[in-house]
């Protein structure tokens, strides 16, 4: 019996070694070596994981439209370049995997502009913004002077995305005529995505329009992307807010919307923690945007925003007044029915609470906001339970963010805070200004203990929020209309 099993243990061994020979041959590489290709694509995070070139195919569908009704992409016809990069990266997709190696989400290039016509003396002068935006450094481009990233203050973001293999940061942009902060704002965003890990992060932009390089700098973009290792997404439209026939608000929710879409539509592909990034054409550091994402986690809120500004050239004035609310439904700073900006300095001029708090650098809970820059949770959107909207019938006339944020709180979502230590401007010369007279993040950041920037969270919405469909003529509506 021992005899017959050492000649059975024999043959199968035979057999075995005979067989890695034909898979040796078939693949003319040794099979040793593709398993070590595997294991150093999965441990050192190769950064061209299973590249696709596609375009959306179909003709873009109005978002008012229901979800459902919006084209998948499709795969366009590669290039003959494309198509051997694909080939060179075959049998490192994550079917070649190891089982015990944990598959990351495949990374995505996609550019939809294919009515899109390029200048070519912009796409010239592209190179320099590029090398600026990926650190290469170019004196002939402004960017701010930003304090180094405090890593370890961050490091808890980076340790969310170890146990998943999933993206949980989702940086979206609607982007016209901004060639001028795109180094500084898409620069900040690289140097997070590096942090971060670029498997973590997704970026989607949504260009229009634009006729001084915008477009041809985020093409440009696209191979440094590649390169990188993060999902990058740019799409094209023609869509012109408050342009002839074109509703104003209805169409700045459209344009949100699409660069939601890859979100969205591969909600599968994301963890239901994902963080959105909504960022306007600012000109941040990665510290601001980090503090945003880092203060929803800290906080456990919902929705966080930095304060925007301009006219800076006297301290500046808050940005945004027509979409903050505060916690009594109020406008962030009094503006009179003569519609003058003469408080427009006294912010969180009739809460006391909110008041003392934003004095002291804190943390300030209100109904809405979105001054340029927010994080916030992407659970309502990956479950198709809420996306960007203008009014309803009976609806006061009020910005996107605003019914945004009504459709937040109606979700059980109302957890949306102020962080005074991110000010912002949309130019370089106004965020250095915003940031001198109201505070860099690494200033404020520390300056209270974590028990006191806490918030004491309140649960329920105010009664009525103040409408202004005209300055001149404001009024008060219930919060909740819907319900009334």
């Amino acid at each position: 019996m021992r005899k017959l099993a050492v000649s059975l243990g024999q043959t199968f061994l035979l057999l075995t070694l005979f067989g890695l020979l034909i898979l040796q041959e078939l693949h003319n590489q040794p099979l040793i070596d593709k398993l070590h290709d595997s294991l150093r694509f999965a441990t050192n995070g190769l950064n061209r994981t299973a590249t696709a070139f596609s375009t959306l195919t179909e003709p873009v569908q109005p978002l008012a439209s229901p979800l459902s009704s919006i084209p998948p992409s499709t795969e366009a016809n590669l290039t003959q370049a494309e198509a051997q990069h694909l080939e060179e990266v075959d049998h490192l997709t994550p079917t070649s995997l190891p089982a015990l190696v944990k598959v990351q989400e495949p990374q995505v290039m996609q550019i939809d502009c294919k009515d899109r016509v390029a200048n070519g003396d912009s796409f010239n002068k592209a190179r320099s913004y590029v090398d600026s935006i990926m650190n290469r450094g170019n004196e002939d481009v402004p960017q701010l002077q930003c304090p180094s990233v405090n890593a370890s203050r961050y490091l808890s973001l980076h340790n969310a995305v170890s146990s998943d293999s999933k993206p949980r940061f989702y940086f979206a942009m609607n982007l016209h005529q901004s060639a001028h902060i795109l180094p500084q704002l898409l620069g900040a965003i690289v140097e997070i995505v590096r942090l971060l890990g670029p498997h973590a992060c997704v970026i989607s932009v949504v260009e229009g329009r634009s006729t001084d390089g915008t477009f041809e700098i985020l093409k440009s973009l696209a191979k440094e992307m590649e390169h990188l290792g993060v999902s990058y997404f740019l799409s094209c439209n023609e869509l012109q807010p408050g342009g002839e026939g074109m509703e104003r608000i209805s169409t700045l929710a459209e344009l949100r919307n699409r660069a939601l879409w890859p979100l969205t539509q591969r909600s599968q592909s994301y963890d239901p923690s994902t963080t959105i990034v909504f960022l306007n054409d600012i000109a941040p550091c990665a510290e601001d945007i980090l503090e945003l994402v880092y203060q929803r986690t800290l906080l456990k809120a919902d929705m966080t925003c930095g304060m925007d500004w301009y006219n800076l050239d006297d301290g500046g004035t808050f940005y945004d007044s027509w979409i903050g609310r505060q916690m009594n439904g109020e406008t962030f700073f009094e503006v009179p029915q003569s519609t003058s900006w003469d408080f427009s300095k006294n912010l969180f001029w009739n809460h006391e609470t909110s008041k003392s708090r934003y004095l002291q650098g804190q943390p300030v809970q209100v109904f809405s906001c979105w001054n340029g820059a927010v994080a916030l949770t992407a659970r309502p959107f990956l479950e198709g339970k809420i996306r960007f909207r203008t009014e309803i019938e009976k609806e006061c006339h009020l910005g996107e963010p605003v019914h945004l944020a009504k459709d937040l709180w109606r979700l059980g979502h109302g957890k949306i805070a102020v962080i005074p230590s991110v000010n912002v401007g949309y130019s370089v010369d106004d965020s250095r200004k915003a940031k001198e007279a109201h505070g860099w993040v690494t200033t404020i950041a520390d300056g209270a203990s974590i028990e006191l920037r806490k918030i004491d969270w309140q649960q329920k919405p105010p009664g009525q929020i103040k409408c202004l469909g005209a300055w001149d003529r404001p009024s008060w509506e219930p919060f909740d209309i819907m319900n009334e």
